[in-house]
């Protein structure tokens, strides 16, 4: 039987067969791939302790900005190296799960606003403080917390600094470092509505002044303000609000996936605060492959990800598998196949390590699209690809104890 197979037979109770997948660190490796773009910190933090399990190799042993033959004048390949966690070329949503719906597979058609033209952007090298514990340090000084920094990892990368009122900040030092300040909740003003907290504008005057503080030298854009209100559960019962604000990290104008939060009480006290720890150092102008390309891209990675099935020319017989009339199909050991229109994209900027461990902002183009589904029904998706041109990308995956990854050129 197929793994399609057994997943049907499992969802019959009567059948008392569980479902367990074939090769789980197949499936777990294809998850965590997945880039999760959500502006909370918690599961961004998540996210970035997924990501510090690097894999070793390098397709380029000059390292990760070297030479090709024909590459083009001047410029280097950009060797990226594969990440578990990290951005490899991967959908923005996780795939849908259901009832007889378990993964999908997407057939991705340019719609005619994504044209042939190759544009150029620059691309950014990240730079990295040297200290882990010296920018913990640093970075608490600004927040008014003073204590020795302690190690909480065994590989003497991330750090925690205590001040005497329990206020603390963290540094994590894994993919891109992250500062985040915690108030001691004895500092934090409580029995005050949301009425009382300070305005968007105190609010965001508030961060250009710790961002000039802290001296990155990053700028912030789109900003999503919201407020909080908490019920203590010590012995001392009372509400706390706060007025928050998320910021997506912007370089040279354009946005990335990395991101600024703040929120303060009614007394404009910042209670928490978090963020990533660079400077953007160097940059190389690259040319891009056409957005008409990055489509084709997709398909092609869909195909690499499901190697053993393609699109039909219609469903099996007398099995109505799509009332809405639309040509999408399944095949039958594979997942169903949703026809995907990309109709408008933006350019934006993507973290990325390269095998010599750099790391670089790439540019990647943000496809926007309507999906019809199996029941003719539509939903509209966010899916991207990485932007700079492929005869620029060397793209190296390495064998880790989650199995073995071949060697993808592009």
């Amino acid at each position: 039987m197929s793994d399609f197979e057994d997943r049907l037979a499992a969802l019959d109770p009567a059948a008392r067969q569980p479902y367990e997948h074939r090769d789980l660190d197949s499936l777990i490796s294809k998850i965590t791939t997945q880039p999760d773009r959500t502006k909370n910190r918690l599961w961004r933090n998540i996210e970035l302790k997924v990501a510090s399990i690097l894999i070793a190799g390098a397709m380029v042993t000059a390292g990760g900005v070297a030479m090709f033959q024909g590459a083009g004048t001047g410029l280097p390949i950009l060797a990226i190296q594969s990440t578990s966690g990290a951005h490899s070329l991967k959908r923005a949503s996780l795939p849908t799960m259901g009832a007889m719906q378990i993964y999908e597979e997407f057939n991705f058609t340019a719609g005619p606003a994504l044209t042939a033209t190759t544009p150029t952007n620059s691309s950014y090298e990240l730079q990295i403080p040297s200290s882990g514990s010296n920018e913990a340090v640093r970075v608490a000084k600004i927040f008014g917390v003073s204590g020795s920094p302690v190690n909480t990892s065994a590989d003497r990368v991330d750090w925690t600094v205590t001040g005497p009122s329990g206020s603390s900040l963290d540094y994590a030092n894994s993919w891109v470092p992250e500062w985040s300040y915690a108030a001691s909740p004895a500092t934090m003003s409580t029995d005050f509505l949301p009425s009382d907290l300070p305005s968007q504008s105190t609010l965001a005057n508030d961060v250009q002044s710790y961002l000039a503080k802290l001296g990155y030298g990053y700028t912030v854009s789109a900003p999503s303000f919201g407020t909080t209100t908490s019920t203590s559960n010590t012995t001392t019962p009372g509400s706390t609000s706060t007025a928050d604000v998320t910021y997506s990290v912007a370089v040279d104008g354009m946005s990335t996936d990395q991101y600024v939060s703040f929120s303060v009480d009614a007394n404009n006290n910042v209670v928490n605060a978090s963020g990533p720890a660079f400077s953007v150092g160097s940059s190389l102008v690259y040319p891009l492959r056409s957005l008409a390309a990055g489509v084709a891209a997709l398909n092609v990675e869909q195909q690499s990800r499901y190697p053993a099935t393609s699109p039909q020319a219609s469903p099996p017989t007398g099995t109505d598998l799509n009332a809405g009339g639309t040509n999408t199909s399944t095949t039958p050991s594979g997942p169903p196949i949703v026809d995907v229109t990309l109709n408008a994209d933006s350019l934006s900027l993507e973290t990325y390590q390269l095998t010599d461990g750099s790391l670089w902002l790439l540019p990647v183009y943000d496809y926007t699209g309507v999906e019809t589904k199996l029941d003719g029904s539509t939903s509209s998706g966010t899916w991207y690809e990485l932007a700079v041109d492929p005869s620029y990308v060397r793209v190296t995956n390495s064998t880790t104890s989650g199995g073995t990854h071949g060697v993808i050129n592009y």
